[in-house]
């Protein structure tokens, strides 16, 4: 068990050229492979463009977003079956390997980092990134937050991020050449009981009892809870976005707006049409 206050990574390290952001907005229409496509943009603009890092905002609405090891579930099509009876939607990501929710309650964020802005950038340095950004997000709430596994929790890694042995965040990563992706989602308010549950009966639906050589999660919904329930706060997901922008402003970040290029938005359209084709059997 690692206390997030023993670890020593100055943030700001890593924002010496600009901090461009963008907020997808949410239109149902396409919303459900959106935030895919943009960061596989994302991810090949900062290859193109060292001098830049992205934070890449992006909300979503009751979708249950399945990685790639879900897939081989034996009865997948079952545990999907189970997701939509209970009015979500189903999409297979390109980063991570396991089921998470995103909802109005869920704050999902992305980094994205031009690896050659430093000697050194290894994996376990990208995970301790987002440990400590989040870690100084959550300073005025006095909070003790560790990063460990939490033991069926859904989504579970070495880096889930609780407070009193409750998990309430996950990291995922995503490397492109020399560029680095690394993703949050922060479970904020809402019913993380319920979303537990969904993931919880997914995989007893999926798995119908039958062995696999991988071991799926078994999810208890009890080793999860929102932020605003640990830290005792009432807390939304635009609070802690306003929370975001002023640690970065506080750290003399350069913040601008990242602006879409009519290329930008061509190089979209290629990498929606791929996230299409991934979720065809979905």
């Amino acid at each position: 068990m690692i206390v997030m206050e023993d670890v020593v990574v100055d943030i700001t390290t890593n924002f010496k050229t600009p901090l461009y952001v963008f907020e997808d907005k949410m239109m149902i229409s396409e919303q459900l492979y959106q935030p895919f496509a943009w960061g596989d943009v994302f991810l090949r603009e900062v290859n193109r463009n060292i001098n830049q890092t992205i934070l890449h905002i992006w909300p979503m609405q009751d979708t249950v977003i399945l990685g790639m090891l879900d897939r081989r579930l034996p009865y997948c099509d079952k545990g999907i079956k189970h997701i939509r009876t209970h009015g979500y939607r189903a999409v297979v990501r390109n980063v991570g390997g396991l089921a998470v929710v995103a909802d109005e309650g869920i704050l999902n964020f992305s980094f994205v980092i031009p690896k050659l802005k430093y000697d050194k950038f290894s994996i376990q340095d990208g995970y301790l990134f987002m440990t400590t950004f989040i870690q100084e997000l959550l300073k005025p709430y006095k909070a003790s937050v560790e990063y460990r596994l939490i033991e069926h929790s859904y989504c579970p890694g070495d880096f889930d991020l609780s407070i009193n042995g409750k998990k309430f965040a996950g990291i995922a990563q995503r490397r492109f050449k020399e560029g680095v992706s690394i993703s949050v989602y922060l479970s904020v308010c809402g019913n993380q009981q319920k979303r537990g549950e969904l993931i919880r009966d997914f995989y007893v639906s999926g798995l119908q009892d039958e062995e696999t050589t991988f071991k799926f999660p078994e999810v208890h919904p009890e080793v999860m809870a929102n932020l605003s329930d640990l830290l005792d706060v009432s807390l939304t997901v635009n609070d802690l976005k306003m929370a975001m922008i002023d640690l970065l402003v506080s750290k003399n970040v350069d913040l601008k707006t990242f602006q879409i290029t009519d290329t930008l938005r061509k190089e979209y359209h290629s990498f929606y049409e791929k996230m299409i084709e991934r979720n065809k059997k979905v």
